[in-house]
């Protein structure tokens, strides 16, 4: 990374209540996710509660509970083969997946896409699409985690980001403890 990033006190500073009334904007569509089996049930699909436990790119282990989501189908499954590329782990090693529609109304999301909202943190596409594994799976809390956890503390209900994974491809990380009144994510029905 050629651009350092800036210290959390100063990433604080700059997502404050001021910054996220100004930035947040409202979102509504239908998104997708793969789970397991064992984690394919309406609520469990959409708790959140895995990411806390493993952690997520914009997620510290132990943290805040994350709903990942992919805003089309062909990142939602780049997003899944990434992790078996990632681990090393055969397709076959985890299947069945379960591929579920979600349908999302939120109102205080804050998209890491938009330039102004990227200068206004001091950030780059770059910070936003860097490679957090690593240094997640060393028992450290990679940048994008920190992000993560200031952006959930500021009050925002989710993030929309590029994907690392798929060219021309969104994802989202939803913060379902922050869920303002009439915000929602909800499991379609699985066909």
């Amino acid at each position: 990374m050629s651009t350092p990033w800036p210290a959390e006190d100063e990433l604080r500073a700059r997502l404050g209540a001021r910054f996220a009334a100004r930035t947040a904007f409202e979102w509504q569509g239908t998104t997708y996710r793969f789970a397991s089996l064992k984690y394919s049930d309406r609520e469990t699909f959409i708790d959140g509660i895995g990411a806390r436990k493993a952690g997520g790119r914009f997620t510290p282990i132990y943290s805040q509970r994350t709903l990942y989501l992919s805003l089309d189908r062909a990142t939602a499954t780049a997003e899944l083969d990434s992790w078996y590329a990632y681990y090393n782990v055969p397709d076959t090693a985890f299947q069945p997946r379960v591929l579920a529609a979600v349908a999302v109304s939120v109102g205080l999301l804050l998209d890491l896409e938009n330039p102004d909202v990227l200068t206004a943190v001091g950030l780059t596409p770059e910070h936003v699409v860097e490679e957090w594994r690593l240094i997640s799976d060393s028992g450290q809390v990679a940048p994008t985690q920190t992000l993560g956890r200031l952006i959930y503390e500021a009050g925002f209900e989710g993030i929309r980001f590029p994907s690392a994974r798929r060219a021309g491809g969104f994802n989202l990380a939803l913060f379902p403890d922050n869920y303002i009144e009439g915000s929602h994510a909800l499991m379609l029905n699985m066909g």
